[in-house]
């Protein structure tokens, strides 16, 4: 049997049948949110939350998925981010001398990762920042590191949007480098933001009103073969207290 030719002939029928001759998995994407109530504001002030947010990527047949290289999160209509209220860092700060380079007053969370190189995965903890005004957005600075000696820092941007969603993250992911040309893979990260800034200012006030099924949020994640993914998910209006 001549097998370059039975593969040949494979690919055309696939091509015939509309269905594509390379592997059929897509990647699979979830977001994962929540809230943690940190205090309830007297005089019908906005109540001060911490914000979790996280993604799960995977691919519909079990295999390591194609690295991502863009996420863009949107976040409910209502809520308030005071970003002001912060110290800064820059992304230069974070490339030159790492987290332990930023002011202390500039963090505003922290989390956790896996990613997979070379059929490995490995974990990361990550450091969130707060970084300064440019325009009409605010910059938010990642840390994330493993191994010790993996250091990835990124820089998105948060602009307020009309609409639905109150607020729109964007952010681009580099490229993970390992041996060769190979690149690291992104599996699932989580991370925590909020605290108290200068004169008692929280980073994040959660919306006065709330709709069923709850407040939405939609995350948008590009990935280095030319996909993309969506996945929607809400907070129940039911907000619980954070144990301390």
């Amino acid at each position: 049997m001549n097998v370059r030719r039975t593969l040949v002939g494979v690919v055309a029928a696939l091509s015939l049948l509309g269905v594509p001759a390379a592997a059929l998995a897509d990647h699979t994407q979830q977001l994962n949110v929540g809230t943690e109530l940190v205090r309830q504001q007297a005089g019908g002030k906005p109540w001060i939350v911490n914000l979790s947010l996280g993604a799960t990527l995977g691919s519909t047949d079990g295999v390591v998925p194609s690295p991502v290289n863009h996420m863009v999160f949107r976040f409910t209509r209502g809520a308030r981010v005071h970003p002001e209220a912060f110290g800064t860092c820059t992304l230069q700060i974070l490339e030159q001398k790492g987290a332990p380079g930023c002011p202390k007053s500039s963090r505003l969370g922290s989390g956790k990762a896996t990613a997979n190189a070379l059929q490995q995965n490995f974990p990361a903890t990550i450091d969130v920042f707060n970084g300064p005004q440019v325009g009409n957005g605010h910059k938010l600075l990642i840390y994330a590191r493993a191994l010790s000696t993996v250091v990835i820092p990124l820089e998105g941007t948060l602009t307020k949007t009309p609409g639905k969603y109150g607020y729109k993250l964007d952010l681009p992911v580099g490229r993970i480098r390992t041996v060769g040309d190979n690149d690291a893979a992104i599996l699932d990260f989580e991370v925590t933001v909020g605290g108290i800034g200068r004169k008692g200012v929280p980073f994040i006030e959660a919306p006065t009103s709330c709709a069923k099924p709850g407040w939405p949020f939609l995350g948008t994640f590009t990935y280095a073969d030319g996909s993309s993914g969506t996945s929607a998910a809400s907070i129940n209006c039911l907000l619980k207290a954070t144990n301390r």
